[in-house]
């Protein structure tokens, strides 16, 4: 709320010239930041005691998906909440301080009559006074009652692997590349395959449904507008993620370092790959035609059923692996990996699920 901010100046008996401000109400802005925390999509109910629930969130930041957002406001009704009735419902008292943006976040609403129904809602506020929209609607309901829920997850690990030698990879570089590039190197372009790995385990209650997913990761670079299918393949051997960063272009890859996954090695240089270039699955779980700079999605049943069984059991958790056009020259495409600087663009699965309390 803007707190507008009336000076009254006395009558003088001469004139007087007083350099005012332009604008006379302060309204606690900060001059030129008018971006917004991001919109928290996955605030969940994870927990119930005798009289409190456990609400689990990714934490905004200041300015979309970055930095520390100020403060939250978190309401609650026995009906849904949206952003048109948000403002009726129940504040709840003594939010959390945020932590910063992309971290989870879990906070225990006491004084809960957990034999009703009950519904939340929070929305972040930045030190300039920007807003951001109202989250996703929250449930509770009493034992028994099937609940729906909505879970962002990002990638634990993911890297780059190169096909014109077993010792080149970007384990900790802020992009990834898959496709085949232009002559690159003296051997003529070469194929680039990317590595995904997500956590559902840990981040997924046990025994849900998993009703669908989606996969969507954002191309920031691109030798052509032109549109080429990628195809997502469910990994069957478990791969590393090491310390090598090629930098700010990455399109070559750097010197491997120990661990990472390289196109010989899943574990560079201890551990080989069955086949050259990954062990995955010949079947195609999700596929997409990327072209043009920016965001594109992978779902599927397929990609469900894979994240099912990683959730039923985790020890076949090896993630996806995806290849592009390795026919034709300059199809390779840049995509943001998760130590890329900017929050909103790194890899990101969005999980709905379904849990019987």
């Amino acid at each position: 709320m803007r707190n507008h901010v009336r000076r009254h100046w006395p009558v003088l008996a001469f004139a007087v010239f007083v350099l005012l401000p332009a604008c006379d109400d302060d309204d606690g802005t900060k001059p030129g930041d008018d971006t917004s925390p991001v919109r928290v999509t996955d605030l969940a109910v994870v927990a119930a005691g005798d009289n409190s629930l456990t609400l689990e969130w990714t934490a905004p930041g200041d300015d979309g998906g970055s930095g520390t957002a100020q403060s939250y406001e978190i309401r609650q009704s026995s009906s849904p909440i949206n952003a048109f009735n948000f403002g009726a419902a129940t504040p709840v008292s003594s939010p959390p301080t945020p932590v910063p943006g992309g971290s989870i976040q879990g906070f225990i609403v006491n004084g809960v009559d957990t034999t009703l129904e009950t519904h939340f809602a929070l929305r972040a506020l930045d030190d300039a006074g920007n807003t951001s929209e109202v989250s996703n609607d929250a449930a509770w309901s009493p034992t028994g009652t099937p609940l729906h829920f909505v879970k962002d997850i990002p990638a634990f690990k993911d890297n780059s692997m190169y096909a014109e030698h077993d010792s080149i990879s970007n384990g900790a570089g802020e992009f990834l590349f898959a496709g085949k590039t232009a002559s690159l190197n003296p051997a003529g372009p070469s194929n680039r395959r990317l590595l995904l790995a997500f956590a559902i385990a840990d981040s997924i209650p046990n025994g849900a449904v998993v009703d669908s997913v989606t996969l969507t990761l954002h191309v920031s670079k691109r030798p052509a507008n032109t549109a080429y299918t990628f195809s997502l393949h469910r990994v069957s051997a478990d791969w590393g993620e090491g310390t090598s960063d090629a930098g700010s272009m990455g399109g070559a890859g750097v010197p491997a370092t120990p661990n990472d996954a390289t196109w010989g090695y899943s574990f560079y240089n201890t551990t080989s790959w069955t086949t050259a270039g990954g062990d995955f699955s010949a079947a195609i779980s999700a596929q997409t035609a990327v072209g043009t700079l920016g965001f594109y999605d992978w779902s599927s049943v397929s990609m469900t059923a894979d994240v099912q069984e990683w959730l039923n059991d985790p020890a076949s958790n090896f993630g996806w692996i995806l290849i592009g056009n390795e026919a034709t020259i300059r199809s390779a495409k840049r995509f943001d990996s998760r130590e890329n600087v900017n929050v909103v663009d790194r890899p990101k699965l969005r999980v709905y699920y379904t849990v019987i309390l």
